[in-house]
């Protein structure tokens, strides 16, 4: 009973100061052409509807600036920093309690606008606090936090902790108000079990606060504060809270400058979360690690040359964009891969050796650069043949930042493979070109798609199908429905591609929308950067890194 009158307690604690959070958020009004602050959480002004593919391939004269919101944070974002903020327990605690984050309709796992929370996710906030309050207050561990507590157990001992320990969960000194709250708080529940057990649902109620769930972009005047510039600086580079030491540099005015933050973006770049934050940024936007799901009955023991598909495109990409430096153009026509002794075998090249990956060129006709990798071929078609609708989609929403268009309600099944008497593109061309309907759309996208159609379900390359010549031109059209490209086959098409300055600008588009984590459904904040990246001037890691010299990256409005 003692147990759920505290938790009770607590959560009007957190309740409380939710209002008192949302009431300033309130105060604070998006500007005329956006239709909220997205990502409000608590007390919003509106709905925002999120960015979309088409605007985040839209180019514009200046950098436009997002209007101010709240972030909650990632599944990795709060595990991060619960275990930056109390490393003392990593041995006992399991992690954050938190499910798989949702994708937004860029196929983003971090945007503000999805990252709601619902009453599942309060409830695994909670459990994660508990958790995270019980190993903290446990008698093993307590000591070594706040040594105050072996001796002198009093208010000014449980000051000291909400003092020093609410600093670091909301990256920012408490106010008095807070303070006096979570000390009366603490004072009440110790006077009816013991100072532990109070300091254990104290804390509990700090990690429920909207000021350590959410990472606060709302300024001041139309500018972020040093705290806010802080965390933007280390979440957005490293998925992780502001040391004690960059909320200081912060707070003295180091970050004043574009420069500063882009050194300290490259800084933060370079460490093992800033590298793992990279591959995830990546990862989603390639959609590569789709292939994980993928089966294929026929072939035997797909399960483990899958998972080695997706270690292949994660070395690739970081090779090219981190080791290299290389920008879109690179990524594109990279001459080689890198492969394990499984794909080795699997493919029918290179010499990889055990579960070491080295890099290995490709043989002629297979391909080049990031849409040949295994990854992507095989992730993108059916367990009984290509499709050259899925490989076109790849091109189409993730390269020229168009959004799929959505079926009609009952959608025809393609023929089923006619091994030796009819090709997958026949199936395809007598399926999609007999119904005028389905070739409003598919002409956009299955034109690309047979560029990879000497590629077969599992992503080898395959000179014939079935004894059938295999026709693997195809075209890229504009919005107007304009040839922009002519290719017969993926070098080709890849090669193509890396001379359009439209997938350059989708790509980078896309990348500041991860940033920004959707940018408040802004478009066209990082201007100065994408026109750097489309130049030649600097590839895509240096371009990430110049996305926090963006006016957006310290204004709101």
């Amino acid at each position: 009973m003692r147990t759920s009158v505290v938790a009770g307690a607590v959560i009007a604690l957190s309740l409380l100061a939710a209002c008192r959070e949302a009431g300033t958020i309130e105060r604070k009004q998006p500007d005329e052409n956006t239709a909220g602050s997205a990502g409000m959480g608590s007390g919003g002004g509106g709905i925002v509807i999120p960015g979309t593919r088409e605007t985040a391939g839209v180019r514009c004269e200046t950098s436009d600036v997002g209007p101010p919101q709240l972030r909650r944070l990632t599944q990795l974002e709060y595990q991060n920093t619960i275990s930056d903020v109390f490393p003392e327990i990593a041995a006992s605690w399991q992690g954050v309690r938190l499910g798989p984050d949702p994708t937004s309709p860029l196929g983003f796992t971090n945007d503000a606008s999805v990252l709601v929370v619902s009453a599942q996710t309060a409830q695994e906030i909670l459990d994660t606090a508990e958790d995270v309050a019980e190993a903290v207050t446990a008698a093993a561990t307590l000591p070594s936090l706040l040594p105050c507590a072996s001796s002198t157990k009093d208010a000014a001992c449980a000051g000291e902790f909400i003092g020093k320990y609410g600093a670091r969960l909301f990256r920012r000194p408490l106010s008095a108000d807070e303070t006096q709250r979570y000390g009366d708080f603490h004072a009440s529940v110790a006077a009816r079990s013991s100072f532990e057990i109070a300091l254990k649902w104290t804390l509990v109620g700090m990690l429920e606060s909207p000021s350590a769930v959410y990472r606060s972009e709302l300024g001041s005047g139309g500018s972020l504060t040093p705290q806010e510039i802080a965390s933007e600086l280390s979440y957005s580079f490293s998925a992780s809270p502001p040391s004690a030491e960059l909320l200081a540099r912060a707070e003295s005015g180091a970050f004043a400058t574009a420069e500063a933050r882009v050194t300290e973006a490259r800084a933060l770049l370079g460490t093992p979360r800033g590298q793992e934050l990279l591959t995830r940024m990546f990862r989603e936007w390639a959609g590569y690690a789709k292939v994980s799901s993928a089966t294929r009955p026929d072939e035997v023991g797909f399960e483990n040359v899958r998972a080695s598909m997706i270690a292949e495109t994660q070395r690739f990409i970081d090779e090219i964009v981190r080791v290299q430096g290389g920008g879109v153009r690179e990524l594109l026509t990279a001459p080689t891969t890198y492969l394990d002794s499984t794909l080795s075998t699997f493919y029918g090249y290179g010499s990889g050796a055990g579960t070491d990956f080295t890099a290995a060129t490709r043989p002629p006709d297979w391909g080049v650069g990031l849409l040949a990798q295994g990854s992507i071929i095989t992730g993108n078609a059916h367990s009984e043949g290509s499709s050259p609708t899925l490989r076109g989609l790849v091109v189409f929403e993730r390269l020229f930042c168009n959004a799929k268009p959505l079926p009609p309600p009952v959608v025809d099944q393609i023929t089923p493979p006619a091994p030796g008497a009819t090709t997958t593109r026949e199936r395809y061309e007598m399926s999609h070109a007999s119904d005028s309907f389905c070739q409003s759309c598919h002409v956009h996208f299955d034109p690309i798609g047979f560029g990879f159609e000497h590629f077969d379900q599992v992503g080898r390359y395959r000179a014939d199908e079935s004894g059938l010549p295999i026709d693997a031109t195809g075209h890229v059209t504009d919005a107007q429905g304009v040839k922009v490209l002519e290719f017969d086959g993926l070098t080709a098409l890849a090669s193509g591609l890396a001379e359009l300055p439209q997938v350059t600008d989708c790509v980078s588009g896309l990348l500041a929308a991860y940033v920004f984590a959707g940018g408040g459904g802004k478009s066209c904040l990082a201007e100065e950067a994408r026109a750097g990246l489309a130049s030649g001037q600097y590839g895509l890691a240096e371009y990430v890194a110049r996305l926090a010299a963006a006016p957006h990256f310290t204004q709101r409005q």
